[in-house]
């Protein structure tokens, strides 16, 4: 790289799911490579722990600014994010403005615009026509890609399904499109050891005892990740002594409640809210499911996958490129029926679970390091400014 800094900008409404992850990962990991990173985002939506973790981007080095935005659109309001946007990029003089998701996205690439920040590059992290309700709704969101995406130096997807939707939806032509699948730092979950009396004193917090099967599910509770599926799945379960356990918050926690009191699976199913230290629930987890309609590339998925902890994920974009059916876990149906048979077979079968869980930790080590994702980002970031330092001298 120049010896000359290159300052980059992400912008970021909703600072939770993956695209929290993606920040608290890859922003520092950019710092350390000697990029000057700013972040621009909205803790309106938001983890419980969200100003801990923005704490810690600026300890790492990373320049943030928090400005109010919503999700819905609201002309009055989306006005005045994109005035302190303006403010914010002209004062800045970045190199690179990436972009994240939906309303940043739009507000983003049109304050980069008007500022002359000829270098825009975005990230969908799940394009929101594909994870919307309604026709109509999927239509309108489809479209408002398609104008985005004339305003989009090169479209930068976490995964190669990613991109080959925003190709094949004509969002931006195939050569504007950068496929930069997400990565995890190894070696937080500990490969070998005995840990069994924690997990014993952690399983004794939750409720239940080292004999209890797990089957863990952590996502934000919206439609679209299907977590009334899991649940439906969890009462259709006929697996003995097991317990299905929810990590997260949403929209749907109160109906997530209803359901589960007026089944009367209140010892058979537990919502634990926002959790803190994953790591400690994926050591107590036998099997991990994923019951989305749609994906970027679950994090989620990733975690299991270095926690060694088998996956039965519903085959849709975004899950079937991290899964290999039957190899690195198992790709069901999107019904609550597949999932709850896969979910008994695998906790009726030990050495499936090993099987599945060793292979894919071997696939995560080669494909998904967050060395790897930093390193094609880099690159992608080098290839979009040199074409552009060549056009401006052309």
């Amino acid at each position: 790289m120049d010896s000359k800094p290159v300052r980059v900008v992400h912008i970021l409404e909703g600072f939770l799911g993956g695209t929290s992850t993606y920040m608290c990962t890859v922003l520092p990991e950019l710092v350390r490579r000697g990029y000057e990173v700013t972040l621009i985002g909205s803790v309106g939506r938001g983890y419980p722990d969200a100003e801990a973790r923005i704490s810690g981007l600026r300890a790492a080095g990373v320049e943030v600014h928090i400005i109010p935005m919503c999700r819905e659109i609201r002309p009055l309001q989306d006005v005045r994010s994109l005035a302190r946007i303006l403010g914010l990029l002209s004062r800045g003089r970045f190199d690179i403005v990436h972009t994240h998701c939906s309303k940043a996205g739009a507000l983003g690439r049109v304050a980069a615009v008007l500022t002359g920040r000829r270098a825009r590059l975005h990230t969908p992290h799940c394009f929101a026509f594909m994870r919307c309700d309604g026709r109509m709704k999927r239509w309108i969101y489809l479209g408002l890609e398609k104008l985005l995406g004339r305003l989009t130096t090169r479209l930068v997807a976490v995964s190669e399904s990613e991109a080959s939707v925003a190709a094949r939806r004509h969002i931006v032509p195939e050569h504007r499109c950068s496929a930069v699948r997400n990565g995890l730092s190894n070696g937080v979950i500990p490969p070998d050891g005995d840990s069994s009396e924690s997990d014993a004193s952690y399983r004794a917090s939750l409720g239940f005892d080292m004999d209890t099967s797990v089957v863990m599910t952590a996502c934000r509770l919206v439609r679209y990740k299907g977590i009334m599926r899991f649940l439906e799945a969890a009462e259709m379960s006929r697996a003995a002594n097991t317990v299905f356990l929810v990590a997260g918050e949403g929209e749907l926690r109160a109906e997530a409640e209803r359901f589960v009191g007026a089944r009367r699976l209140a010892g058979k199913v537990k919502l634990l809210g926002h959790v803190s230290n994953m790591e400690r629930l994926y050591g107590v987890s036998d099997v991990v499911a994923l019951c989305s309609d749609a994906e970027g590339q679950p994090y989620l998925l990733l975690e299991a996958m270095r926690a060694r902890r088998p996956v039965v994920a519903t085959s849709v974009i975004g899950n079937n490129e991290l899964i290999s059916h039957g190899k690195t876990g198992l790709l069901v149906e999107p019904t609550p029926q597949a999932i709850a048979e896969a979910i008994d077979g695998l906790l009726g079968d030990e050495s499936k679970r090993l099987e599945y869980a060793a292979n894919a930790y071997s696939y995560f080590r080669e494909h998904h390091t967050l060395d790897r994702q930093i390193s094609e980002l880099a690159e992608v970031y080098r290839s979009v400014s040199q074409k552009i330092t060549m056009q401006e001298h052309s």
